[in-house]
């Protein structure tokens, strides 16, 4: 806008709108709001969140009660009414005496208007009943009250305010209620037309694909600027071969196409993250329900194409990935999140959503050949050569995020594309860019909801046997890994890299991602079956995991713990059952580490209390405390155990043995038994070992793996209602940061209010899958000595183990979306989203900066920026779901359901 005087002029109309209500449809007054502002700063800035949120108000000075429904200022709807139908008219027909004279100007300034009003209805929740009526019901006749007669006036269509509906006779005969409208009338109670939002929505499609808007310019046969709507895909890549050659002016007009899209469906901004899932948010479900296919099919490739195609590899020096100023670079941002949020939507009414479905159809090989390659274009961004040659360092790409969403989302969808990244070398990559971005967000609170949606796409592949048989490749040219993800003195395979990356997320994290511990341990147990030849120190971190998840502290904190140490077990069992013979290494850490399994089975709340009370007497005496920072303190004992004397307590002396706080080491608590380093199994058999019969947990006995799973709840299996206890981390993505410690010890992020019982330690002791370990321990025992020499084994001087019981067909636990869990990950792409727009949108130009959003908290930090926090009593839905499933197998991923 030019001087400051026209822009003083242009503030006061704006306050006119809040202070004169009921200004007449048809005064040409209105056409200054798309006329006159000439960047989108000048929208932005001159229509602040006070302005708008006065025309949301019925009064200028009240608000509304808490809960009633009042409708918004007259004016309101007509500035709506005004901008779209200023939309539809440039798309139409030619509105200026120069038919040559571009469009472009005016249709920016409705959209930045409207894109600029819409996040204050959505939050405004006295305007949920307007907002349905007025946008997604038929639309009917608009009215504006008649200040000098006192009455209402005259009703029109609102997108053509000249065109009246009723005469003024038949408008004399409905005040005196006595006639009806003539036959050529219609009158305000009859439909006039489509809901006034599904005519905005197909209006903007149509403008993503206008000529001399979005498309190059085109004449017509009478040499004018053509209105025919093209719907050419923007690029070359899946269904087009040849781009259209959009101008930095396209560009620049598609990105403001997708910003007010995005306004538009951010409806589920402001709805709680344990509701938005199963909320109906009638913008997405037009769009990806009712959507005309030809119209659907050009989006989708347009945005696929658009985020898959772009190269930020450009030899521009410095290379720079900030999304602000060069307009491809909006446009590829903007476009992989309109894409996102049309996929992820699902739709409450049960309805297909078509931009899913048309992911899902993909199948040509040159295809996923360009999906790949434009996924790995820009998530090896942080970790390739590049930075040897160019004198700058290199630097995420700010949507690298929403590129791992996508390729989950295209995991989840399309069965044909996970085969073709899992059964080649691919994998390989992807497995390493994945946990590259999870370690790299590990210890930042802010990004802990990255953190949990890499490890689930883990899983998501680890289901796949496929898979788990690609991870035994050897791993080559680690040490050119960068430095938060390269393990010291590492050799092995792939498995190998993974198990460690775990068993490094899990232990040095202080709690921060329990709500994934399951997910992890579920990895674990999904490859094991398939994984070979793990080295010794891989071996020694798995029986790390064990010595930490069976220790009486991280039992006894939380109900639900032992869920996990259950998958760990079946883990351990994998490897055992299906890959005894290629996993020497395995079984003799296994079998240096017998005392901590013999200990597991006579374990005992007497005893795991005692222990701890000597652990924390130790500490006391040297000078560290008495409390244990674990939250389980000795007066449970005086609560729960002194009164009650286990029937297992005879077993209880065992637990002061086998230490708890330090890490585990192969040999550290086997010294009495005359266990040495050897590579071999030369233990001798203690008087204190038990037989075959007796290693098998009671109510156990006699009973094989496969019976004891088909036990019902309670007997055998794990509880839905009681999994929930397993994590109460808050979602999306941001937890209270811990003390940090040296120790890699795996952590809960809060004590809890549990005391547990000796009935309760019977509800899961008996059913821990503990008979194949301890089935090899005692072969191993009995079929060594003392003075036996060193002999590898499977040879005929050392037979080779058999389980004594029937080995299941390997079975894998994949992910189970619900609701809740799907909330959580709605939070993540919507909070994504908003981050982008906030960091490319300074102070006021936002398009959400300011309003009342409800699906996450936003915690403004020193520096300017902002983190995301859920919601205060948000559950933690991906925790829940992780737990819930521990004891559920799928064969395979399956698409989500609502």
């Amino acid at each position: 806008m030019g001087a400051s005087e026209s822009k003083l002029t242009f503030k006061e109309d704006v306050f006119r709108l809040a202070r004169e209500d009921n200004i007449p449809a048809d005064n040409a007054w209105w056409a200054q709001f798309y006329e006159l502002p000439e960047t989108a700063d000048d929208v932005f800035a001159l229509w602040s969140p006070n302005d708008v949120r006065n025309l949301t108000l019925n009064t200028a000075a009240d608000k509304p009660a808490p809960g009633a429904q009042v409708p918004p200022k007259k004016n309101l709807e007509t500035l709506i009414y005004t901008c779209v139908a200023r939309l539809q008219a440039l798309q139409t027909r030619r509105c200026y005496a120069d038919p040559h004279q571009p469009i472009a100007h005016e249709v920016l300034n409705c959209m930045r208007i409207l894109a600029r009003l819409l996040p204050y209805i959505y939050e405004a929740d006295h305007l949920g009943e307007w907002e349905r009526d007025f946008f997604w019901n038929e639309r009917r006749a608009a009215r504006i009250w008649d200040t000098k007669r006192n009455r209402p006036g005259e009703p029109f269509d609102g997108l053509s305010p000249s065109k009246k509906l009723r005469t003024s006779s038949s408008d004399e005969q409905e005040n005196n209620g006595s006639a009806e409208a003539g036959e050529e009338e219609e009158t305000p109670s009859k439909p006039i037309g489509a809901p006034l939002g599904e005519h905005l929505i197909d209006l903007l499609v149509r403008y993503l694909f206008f000529p001399s808007f979005t498309l190059p310019k085109k004449l017509d046969s009478e040499g004018l600027p053509d209105l025919k709507v093209h719907y050419h895909i923007w690029n070359s890549g899946i269904g087009c071969r040849q781009s259209v050659g959009m101008t930095k002016d396209n560009e620049k007009h598609a990105v403001e196409v997708i910003r007010l899209l995005l306004s538009l469906c951010s409806r589920q901004l402001y709805i709680p993250a344990h509701m938005v899932a199963e909320t109906d948010a009638r913008p997405l479900t037009y769009l990806t329900t009712s959507p005309d296919r030809q119209a659907a099919l050009s989006m989708i490739c347009s945005l696929m194409n658009t985020v898959l195609k772009y190269n930020p590899a450009t030899w521009r020096v410095p290379i720079d990935f900030t999304i602000e100023g060069d307009p491809k670079t909006k446009l590829v941002n903007l476009s992989l999140q309109l894409l996102l949020v049309l996929a992820l939507y699902p739709d409450p009414t049960g309805e297909a959503n078509q931009y899913r479905k048309a992911m899902s159809r993909l199948h040509r090989v040159e295809d996923f050949q360009f999906i790949q390659q434009g996924l790995t274009t820009v998530l090896t961004q942080p970790v390739s050569g590049m930075a040897s040659y160019l004198p700058v360092p290199q630097r995420n790409i700010p949507w690298a995020p929403e590129m791992l969403i996508l390729f989950w989302e295209l995991l989840q969808v399309n069965k044909r594309f996970r085969s073709f990244i899992i059964e080649t070398d691919r994998a390989h990559d992807f497995v390493v860019l994945v946990l590259y971005y999870a370690m790299s967000a590990k210890d930042e609170p802010a990004k802990q909801g990255m953190v949990r949606m890499c490890v689930l796409i883990l899983q998501t592949m680890s289901v796949e046997a496929a898979f788990g048989e690609r991870l035994n490749k050897v791993f080559v040219g680690q040490e050119s890994l960068p430095s938060g993800l390269r393990v010291g003195n590492f050799h092995g395979s792939y498995g190998d890299f993974l198990v460690t990356s775990i068993h490094t997320l899990m232990t040095t994290t202080q709690g921060r991602l329990e709500s994934i511990y399951p997910a992890l341990l579920a990895i674990v147990n999904n490859i094991a079956p398939y994984i070979r030849d793990l080295q010794r120190a891989t071996s020694s971190k798995l029986l790390d995991l064990f010595a930490q998840i069976s220790s009486p502290k991280f039992l006894l904190e939380r109900e639900g713990n032992h869920h996990m140490l259950q998958l760990l077990l079946q883990a351990m069992n994998g490897i055992l059952e299906h890959q005894y013979q290629a996993n020497r290494r395995f079984v003799e850490v296994v079998v240096r580490s017998r005392r901590r399994f013999r200990a597991l089975r006579d374990f005992t709340v007497e005893g795991a209390v005692a222990e701890l009370d000597r652990q924390a007497q130790e500490r006391k005496d040297r000078g560290a405390g008495d409390g244990l920072a674990s939250g389980v303190r000795s007066p449970v004992r005086m609560n729960s155990i002194d009164s009650i004397r286990s029937p297992l307590s005879a077993r209880s002396p065992q637990l002061g043995n086998v230490p708890e706080d330090s890490t585990f080491a192969l040999c550290d608590d086997d010294d009495d038994d005359g266990m040495t380093s050897s590579a071999t199994f030369t233990a001798p058999l203690s008087a204190s070992t038990s037989l075959v019969d007796d290693a098998v947990p009671m109510q156990s006995r006699s009973m094989s793996e496969k019976a004891r799973g088909k036990q019902p709840v309670g007997q055998g299996s794990f509880s839905r209602s009681t999994s929930r206890n397993a994590s109460t981390a808050s979602l999306p993505a941001l937890l209270t940061p811990q003390s940090s410690s040296t120790n890699n010890t795996i952590s809960t992020s809060a004590p809890q209010t549990f005391r547990p019982t000796p009935e309760w330690i019977e509800t899961w002791l008996p059913y821990l899958p503990l008979h194949t370990i301890l089935d090899l321990l005692d072969h191993v025992a009995a079929t060594t000595s003392r003075d036996a020499p060193a002999v590898p084994a499977g040879t005929p001087e050392h037979p080779g183990w058999v389980p004594s019981q029937e080995v299941a067909s390997p079975t894998s636990q994949a992910f189970q979306w619900t609701s809740l869990s799907l909330g959580w990950y709605l939070s993540l792409l919507w909070g994504l989203v908003y981050a982008s727009d906030v960091a490319t949108n300074k102070g006021v130009n936002g398009i959400w900066t300011g309003t009342s959003i409800k699906l996450f908290n936003i915690v403004a930090s020193t520096g300017g920026s902002v983190s995301l926090r859920s919601p205060k009593g948000a559950i933690d839905a991906v925790g829940a779901s992780l737990a819930s499933r521990i004891s559920s197998i799928a064969l395979s991923p399956r698409e989500r359901e609502t």
